[in-house]
């Protein structure tokens, strides 16, 4: 929500209207792919687009989010074919998550909305702006990297 104020927003403020509005455009851009998916499964299948083959628990670490939560995820996405989970090649107690065929394509799909929603939300900002930005985005996340 965007109140109206006298006095700009603060920057975690602002961060979080930003983030919460840029999920909000991809859901419902995600929405039109009749598939009960969001933001999550955004974020599951473009790790695992860089990463698979992964365990849950890497997978889990890479998202930030408890096992529980990945499982519920991996569940989902396996019901819908994107991902088969197969035995590990070195651990045989561990489950390693592979993406399938359809998943690469449902993650192409998704990919490009992303994309486009990142572009219509930046749409004001000329190269350079676009590019300071993240600059200036990219600086400030990494300050805050424990060493």
């Amino acid at each position: 929500m965007i109140c109206p104020d006298a006095h700009p927003p603060s920057f975690g403020l602002l961060l979080r209207q930003v983030r919460d509005g840029l999920v909000r455009q991809l859901d419902t851009s995600m929405a039109e792919e009749n598939l009960g998916i969001g933001f999550t499964h955004y974020l599951g299948l473009k790790v695992l687009a860089a990463r698979a083959p992964c365990t849950a628990n890497e997978l889990a670490q890479a998202l930030d989010q408890v096992p529980s939560a990945v499982t519920r995820l991996l569940d989902k996405l396996e019901a819908l074919d994107c991902v088969r989970r197969e035995p590990h090649a070195q651990d045989r107690r561990a489950l390693q998550i592979v993406l399938t065929e359809p998943g690469r394509q449902l993650w192409a799909r998704l990919k490009q909305r992303g994309d486009q929603t990142i572009d219509d939300a930046m749409r004001d900002l000329s190269s350079d702006e676009r590019a300071q930005l993240l600059s200036l985005m990219t600086r400030v996340r990494d300050s805050l990297v424990t060493p």
